[in-house]
């Protein structure tokens, strides 16, 4: 009873203490540059949304662009601190097809063995992995009972720490066990057999990978039906019209933009065109879309350049279709 009521008093605390700060983040120390700091702790805030999958994939481009658009505020504190707000996020990771989840982290009891000793709490390679990918752990009493009743040498026997681990009425727990030539984990739930997940210590490595590869597997888990429907853009109610353009100015419009991130993905590529200084996107109809061109040189070289962009082709003056897709 003692250990149940442990468990579920910390598993309150940390329940409470990990939804928030999967949008929040702290450096300490930071880097000096705040811009620096800034799109660090953004980049961070992405790996833990999606389960790293924006490393590889053009939104994290996207939202480095223009990190302020995500960002809520940056309140004063030791180092950087930022909070992000996540229905933005959500917007532009679900344009991607990527999977996404707020959902609060279980509580996971952590059974570990170093050098074939027990941890019967956090060190400071825990608190550096918990702080990057916030997961709410809890640890054994490693009281006599347990160590009369577990075997050590057999950390891996499932319903060995199966039976331990429903003392404290855990729904999953992690079987951890670190030596100098590096180690091995595995990941169960209560219910269910065979480990959930399983991987390998480097020799001298840290637990942040152990970490990302848990968040990556409650992300999987909490999204829930994997890539959200989408659909095609309709025609417009009324077509797009040029504008006149003013000194330094090139104005376009784009049709077949499918999908938000199509337009995403073609601005991208418009502020990479030379003798492009700035690229707005003025107002959206539909599959249409107008562009403002900040130009302070030639019109005629940036007009040709959009020619060569590629999923872009001229229907007229100043007029273009796209064909480029957000998963290219």
């Amino acid at each position: 009873m003692l250990k149940t009521l442990l468990l579920a008093a910390m598993a309150l605390l940390s329940s409470v203490a990990v939804a928030q700060p999967l949008l929040e983040v702290t450096l300490d120390p930071a880097p000096y540059s705040r811009d620096e700091a800034r799109a660090q702790a953004l980049e961070l805030v992405l790996d833990r949304l999606t389960g790293d999958r924006a490393r590889d994939s053009w939104i994290r481009e996207e939202a480095l662009a223009e990190p302020e658009r995500y960002l809520r505020d940056e309140p004063q504190g030791s180092g950087y601190s930022a909070r992000f707000d996540g229905e933005e996020l959500r917007a532009l990771i679900d344009s991607a097809g990527l999977p996404f989840s707020l959902d609060p982290r279980p509580a996971l009891l952590v059974w570990q063995l170093d050098q074939g000793q027990a941890r019967s709490e956090a060190d400071a390679d825990w608190r550096r992995a918990s702080s990057a990918y916030p997961l709410p752990l809890l640890w054994p009493l490693w009281d006599l009972e347990e160590h009369m009743a577990i075997d050590k040498s057999r950390l891996f026997d499932e319903e060995q720490l199966r039976e331990a681990s429903r003392r404290y009425g855990a729904d999953y727990w992690l079987a951890l066990e670190r030596e100098a030539q590096g180690g091995r984990w595995q990941l169960y739930a209560d219910g269910q057999d065979g480990a959930l997940l399983q991987g390998r210590l480097e020799p001298d490595a840290g637990l942040l990978e152990l970490a990302s590869a848990l968040n990556r597997y409650w992300v999987e888990r909490g999204n829930g039906g994997g890539e959200p429907a989408r659909a095609d853009n309709p025609d417009p109610v009324e077509p797009l019209q040029l504008q006149q353009d003013g000194a330094g100015e090139l104005t376009i419009v784009v049709s077949g933009l499918r999908q938000f991130s199509d337009a995403i993905r073609l601005e991208q590529r418009l502020r990479q065109l030379d003798g492009v200084e700035q690229v707005y996107l003025m107002d959206s109809a539909g599959h249409q879309a107008r562009y403002r061109l900040l130009v302070p040189g030639s019109r005629a070289a940036v007009l040709q350049a959009l020619a060569a962009v590629a999923g872009l082709s001229a229907s007229g003056e100043r007029q273009f279709n796209w064909s480029g897709t957000a998963s290219e």
